[in-house]
């Protein structure tokens, strides 16, 4: 089913150059981390990053790992961290429909937010293959988030020097994937939408906003979606 051709795996590897610079920094800030703090090496930097593609997951894994967090604990915080890929995943339904089954779960375990907006871009060449296209940045993504971390942990296992700070590399990219969009689309409608959610769900629960504060946002675009498919036609 993919067609794997020179020209879409050219243009797949220009559209993620971009997180190939975020995930070999924030990559490398996360298996810092990892080594440093908790004295795990690179074959658990590797099997971490390898099985979960989630930033947020991979800097909150130090903390657990570093205080024995019981694995209930650890089931929840991995849930409430990633239940927006939930949401991600339903503009994504229509295009993946009948695909084989183990490329569809890998799509599944390889979506994160840079790639989920370079997919929803879809912007594959003229008569290529957009599934190709999707898997392509599914897979050089990944790719780079793993050696991210690898070569972290690597340098944080061979390297002695203050770590404060280096946790903020994940807020950091953020803002530039937003700032991104915010140029990008045609309305600022959704960005606004994110911001008021997000400071209502961290008065509401300043524990773990990101529960409330999705649900809010879930509900507002629900409200609102006629006005944004008329802003986006």
């Amino acid at each position: 089913m993919l067609r794997f051709t020179k020209k879409v795996a050219l243009a797949s590897f220009k559209a993620s150059i971009p997180v190939l610079l975020g995930y070999l920094t924030m990559g490398a800030a996360a298996g810092i981390l990892l080594t440093s703090q908790t004295g795990l090496g690179a074959f658990w930097a590797f099997l971490t990053s390898a099985t979960s593609v989630s930033g947020a997951l991979q800097f909150m894994a130090v903390d657990m790992f570093a205080n024995h967090t019981p694995l209930l604990t650890v089931a929840l915080v991995t849930l409430s961290i990633n239940i927006r890929y939930a949401l991600y995943g339903l503009p994504l339904i229509e295009r993946w429909k009948g695909i084989p089954i183990l490329l569809k779960l890998y799509l599944i375990l390889s979506l994160t937010d840079e790639t989920f907006a370079l997919e929803t871009e879809n912007k594959y060449p003229p008569g290529e293959d957009s599934l190709t296209y999707c898997f392509l940045i599914s897979l050089f993504d990944h790719i780079y988030w793993v050696t991210g971390v690898v070569a972290g942990s690597l340098a944080g296992g061979l390297l002695n020097f203050n770590t404060k700070g280096i946790d903020f590399a994940m807020t950091a990219l953020f803002i530039v994937i937003l700032m991104d969009q915010l140029q990008e689309k045609q309305t600022r409608i959704p960005a606004g939408i994110g911001g008021i959610c997000a400071v209502i769900g961290l008065l509401i629960y300043p524990a773990n906003m990101l529960v409330p504060s999705l649900l809010l946002i879930l509900a507002a675009i629900l409200l609102f979606r006629r006005r944004l498919e008329v802003a986006n036609a």
